[in-house]
């Protein structure tokens, strides 16, 4: 056998496959991710923070000896309060401190929020359930350990601060609230997520 031959009919090991059968597995393997909802191009996906840590306080901000999230410490905007994606892309909400993601569905107003509903385990969340359509981590449990000084409170620390992204499968304008009832309502922390088609 020649070497090219060798190359051509060779998959690993023994077993030999025509290189054009390899090209389809390749091509074909390519067609089973777009199947998951793989997007691609500038309005794939996008990102909206809800919280920051603030740098105009004396004393500064300073997380390494006091990393747990306070008033006077986390600033409460959401940036920017709008942003647009395809059908079939993401947007990256990044979670600074004491904050809980939830997104109802296609043309909900924050008008529409019923404020008095509150989560069971965590009276302080509003649990408006009514055409919601993804619901981030509760931050209250994270917020305990961390108070109580458990053994594994860097790792709670980690939790709170975290990129929860959310896939947008169908075109239309989404509402994306914090559900702590004191930053949707006083703060105003809500923004949409446009999805063209």
């Amino acid at each position: 056998m020649k070497r090219r031959d060798f190359i051509g009919r060779t998959w690993i090991g023994a077993t030999t496959v025509p290189l054009s059968a390899f090209a389809s597995i390749l091509l074909n393997a390519g067609q089973v991710e777009g199947q998951h909802g793989a997007t691609s191009g500038p309005l794939a996906t996008a990102t909206m923070s809800f919280g920051a840590w603030r740098t105009d306080r004396d004393p500064a901000t300073d997380r390494h000896t006091g990393p747990q999230s306070s008033p006077d410490i986390n600033s409460h905007p959401v940036t920017p309060q709008h942003v647009t994606i395809v059908a079939g892309g993401t947007v990256n909400f990044i979670i600074a401190g004491l904050h809980q993601i939830a997104v109802y569905d296609d043309g909900v107003q924050p008008s529409d929020i019923n404020t008095t509903l509150s989560a069971p385990d965590a009276p302080n969340l509003i649990d408006d359930a009514n055409k919601r359509i993804y619901r981030g981590l509760n931050p209250i449990p994270l917020r305990a350990a961390i108070a109580v000084g458990t053994p594994s409170t860097i790792q709670h620390v980690v939790l709170r601060d975290r990129v929860e992204a959310v896939h947008f499968a169908k075109a239309g304008k989404y509402l994306a609230i914090c559900t702590v009832r004191s930053h949707f309502v006083d703060h105003q922390m809500w923004g949409f997520v446009k999805v063209l088609p």
